[in-house]
């Protein structure tokens, strides 16, 4: 609600705002280290798209207001805003759109039967795209079509598995995209076919997706536009502020500048194109630095992201030893020293990066990588994504070499108790490397700077449901037991892992925390993230949430029931 702050006469000295939060308290998010002797606040100042002042109540009455919008909202607690540091919210947002959505599937039959439903209400000659099909259904059996092929109806189309790195296509995709035997593609993509030799529809990594996925009809342009507007403003409503987006698909930088031609995004938006690695080495790296600082108000491109290897639970993993099926024994990048070459020859040009690295031999490569950087390059981050399984001895060498650790707390939940879920199953269960996942409270003990992401559309992206996940290890809402629980931060570090880390990941020390000259990126909850109950937070309304200085989510306003 708007309010006015009583006040006499103002000093020439003080503080002069275009918007005043008043809350129940304020939650700086400053390291320990900068924080000692804070006094308790309530009131935040904002001038401009910076903070001038965090205090009390008491002390907002001297503000000078004359100007400002003032907003109490009682016993609310104020953060710095979410950030979301792995994310891919544009080509999520055309890819979602009304498609099947079968997360929730728990046997083969479920996926046919919603499949069959789906597919009967298109045309015989309509795509049919369906996603999150879970590798656990096939545990002990084959990936295929062979289940699905009568429910696709001889429409063309395909499953996105989970791990969002390989598909199931039906019979008609397969033919439409010319596909009729295995492929060497001189990585760990992949067709796979049965014995006979014939392709069973399931197809590993990009290089293999691609040649079915890329036939599928682009949304038209104005419809795109409109679905990422509408996707950022749903982010903002969960209290994310700006978004970490590890990919460029074409007609990305289109749709940010149409949103901005006719107002703003709802969030900050910083995006890393991919680099492939069968992509053209000098025309890329030429395209890598040209797109470098390209912006609108709201959206720059900054940094290139890399996929060093693909998921455990297709095996496509770069593991130490291969899994139990004999995968993971190659990265994507062949030969891998083209892999160093790049993020070498990216460092001397001052272009941060960021590394998917899921498998424990990848991850230690990356940090090898960065670790032989020549000492004249210019000091900008290299960070790595997701780290799904390492060893004890790669733990400590995040912080040494100052490498963040990008990872997304509800991926653990791929894990089971009964060990029977595809990525202990490859991993061996019992295992040393399936007892290391998904180690946050490691990583953060030993130093380093852990910044937490969702990876939507692969999983959930709700702010509040990631930031109670990583309190827990237990999926909101679920009734399986906590995955790790040694693993779990404490709801202060992960405040800081959602917020100030995120930015640190990003070379911008001193942002992400509620602090005079600090950018003016907050959002307000019902209810407080520190000291209520996770899961009560996870359902807790997000009251405000502010961009620059400018409310880009305002709660409904709440009316009392008639009497």
């Amino acid at each position: 609600m708007n309010t006015q702050l009583t006040a006499g006469s103002h000093p020439a000295e003080a503080i002069r705002a275009d918007l005043v939060i008043l809350g129940g308290r304020v939650h700086r998010g400053l390291a320990p280290e900068a924080s000692q002797g804070d006094a308790l606040a309530d009131a935040v100042a904002v001038s401009g798209r910076r903070i001038v002042a965090v205090a009390s109540r008491a002390d907002a009455a001297g503000w000078d207001t004359a100007d400002a919008e003032v907003i109490d909202l009682g016993d609310a607690t104020i953060t710095a805003g979410f950030v979301d540091a792995h994310v891919h919210p544009l080509s999520g947002a055309e890819s979602r759109h009304e498609a099947l959505l079968l997360h929730d599937c728990t046997s083969i039959e479920d996926v046919a039967a919603r499949l069959a439903a789906f597919a009967a209400d298109r045309g015989p000659d309509e795509w049919i795209r369906g996603f999150g099909l879970s590798f656990d259904l096939f545990v002990g059996g084959e990936v295929s079509n062979a289940p699905f092929a009568e429910a696709f109806g001889g429409r063309p189309g395909y499953l996105l598995l989970f791990d969002g790195h390989s598909v199931i296509a039906s019979p008609r995709a397969l033919e439409l995209a010319s596909i009729d035997g295995p492929r060497d593609f001189g990585n760990n993509s992949s067709i796979e076919v049965d014995a006979a030799g014939v392709p069973t529809g399931y197809l590993i990594e990009s290089d293999a997706e691609m040649l079915v996925t890329e036939l599928f009809p682009r949304m038209p342009f104005a419809e795109r536009v409109e679905a990422v507007r509408a996707k950022l403003a749903e982010f903002a409503a969960t209290g994310y502020t700006s978004l970490h987006q590890m990919n460029m698909e074409e007609g990305d930088i289109d749709v940010l500048r149409a949103i901005e031609e006719t107002g703003e995004l709802a969030v900050r938006v910083r995006v890393s194109p991919l680099w492939r690695a069968t992509d053209p080495w000098h025309a890329t790296f030429e395209r890598m630095l040209a797109l470098q600082g390209l912006a609108g108000r709201r959206w720059q491109v900054e940094g290139v992201k890399f996929m060093l290897d693909g998921s455990i639970d297709n095996g496509s993993a770069w593991l130490f030893e291969t899994d139990t099926r004999g995968g993971g024994g190659e990265p994507y990048w062949v030969p891998s020293a083209t892999f160093v070459r790049t993020i070498h020859a990216l460092a001397e040009s001052g272009v941060p990066t960021a590394t998917h690295a899921i498998g424990d031999r990848a991850v230690e490569f990356v940090l090898d990588t960065v670790a032989a950087i020549p000492t004249h390059a210019p000091k900008v981050t290299h960070r790595i994504e997701h780290i799904e399984t390492i060893p004890d001895s790669l733990v400590p060498r995040f912080a040494e070499l100052g490498v963040p650790a990008s990872m997304q707390p509800i991926h653990a939940f791929t894990q089971r108790a009964d060990g029977c879920d595809m990525w202990t199953t490859l991993l061996g269960r019992g295992s040393e490397r399936a007892k290391h996942g998904w180690r946050i409270a490691d990583l953060d003990r030993a130093g380093a700077t852990v910044a937490l992401g969702s990876d939507w559309p692969v999983e959930e992206f709700d702010a509040r449901r990631v930031f109670a996940a990583n309190v827990t290890r237990r999926r909101h809402g679920s009734e399986r037991p906590a995955v790790d629980p040694h693993q779990a931060l404490s709801p202060e570090r992960t405040l800081a892992a959602i917020t100030r880390n995120c930015w640190t990941a990003i070379d911008r020390e001193g942002e992400g925390v509620v602090a005079p000259g600090a950018i003016a990126d907050l959002a307000v909850f019902a209810v407080d993230p520190l000291s209520d109950d996770p899961d009560r937070f996870a359902e807790g309304e997000v009251l405000l949430t502010v961009v620059g200085g400018r409310v880009v989510h305002r709660a409904e306003a709440q009316h009392c029931p008639e009497s």
